[in-house]
């Protein structure tokens, strides 16, 4: 298991996850951690914090520092190159684990048949459901299908406990299989300022068969974009979405707007069947 973290612009949060990870033994069991450093500027800050968390809580920890600024899914690609793991959690620096066991949680869910991406159920600060699965909904005024967030604000006890089908989950925390990341490419690069690069993903595991699940007992607070603050003032990011949500819909408009059918789209194993066979 590789745990890839991003860093753009922030990286105080490091400390608050290391935490976290640390009174999570399971979590310290499964595998490596790697922070991706994708912003020059502050690559002797972090190398520097990195030292002083790594004496301090004696956490092993991988640094991959990148010269220039990738952007989210060239972050997580550069990342994914220098892990070893048989599965790739991918997670926002301003994810924070609730509680241990999030993570055996996530991993449980490739038992199920044909399962390619999971995600899990992240919670805003003051408590409420932020994510628990995406789908997409169609706006008029620009002719463009964009990504929702259903449930988003409800109290968790309203949302289920149960594993399920969804079309999308988030790239704030996503966890896959590395042989379906590299059947499907890895993240798609094309997406500007961290827009549609998750529901892309997720939607080139579904066409290549596999299913995306939501797993709503991994449960972790998710500080909505802290870890990118400061990137750019709210009228660019509106044109820049909307970029993206053309982009994003002229490859897989035909998914978006077929009826949502649960379930494997071909014959995959589960990761029970493949250490069955192992």
């Amino acid at each position: 298991m590789s745990v890839i973290v991003p860093l753009y612009k922030r990286y105080d949060f490091m400390e608050h996850q290391l935490l976290e990870f640390l009174r999570d033994p399971g979590f310290l069991a499964q595998g490596e951690l790697i922070y991706v450093i994708d912003d020059p500027s502050i690559r002797a800050d972090v190398l520097f914090e990195a030292d002083r968390l790594y004496h301090l809580y004696q956490i092993p920890m991988r640094i991959v520092a990148s010269p220039l600024n990738r952007g989210f899914s060239g972050a997580n690609n550069l990342g994914a190159e220098h892990a070893k793991g048989e599965y790739l959690l991918f997670l926002n620096s301003d994810v924070i684990p609730i509680e241990p066991g999030w993570l055996e949680h996530l991993i449980a869910a490739f038992d199920e048949e044909a399962v390619g991406v999971v995600g899990a159920r992240l919670l805003s600060a003051d408590g409420g459901i932020q994510h628990a699965g995406m789908d997409f909904d169609y706006l008029d005024r620009f002719g463009i299908w964009r990504n929702i967030h259903p449930g988003a604000g409800l109290a968790p006890e309203f949302d289920g406990r149960e594993l399920r089908d969804v079309r999308a989950v988030t790239g704030a925390c996503l966890i896959i299989p590395r042989s379906v990341f590299d059947q499907i490419g890895g993240w798609n690069m094309g997406y500007l300022l961290g827009d549609f690069e998750d529901s892309d993903l997720c939607l080139a595991a579904r066409n290549a068969g596999y299913r995306v699940l939501y797993q709503p007992l991994a449960e972790l607070t998710h500080l909505e974009r802290q870890s990118f603050s400061g990137m750019a003032d709210d009228a660019f990011r509106l044109r820049m979405t909307i970029c993206n949500a053309v982009r994003h819909q002229a490859r897989w408009r035909d998914e978006i707007e077929a009826p949502f059918a649960p379930g494997p789209a071909a014959t995959v194993p589960s990761a029970r069947d493949m250490r069955a066979q192992a």
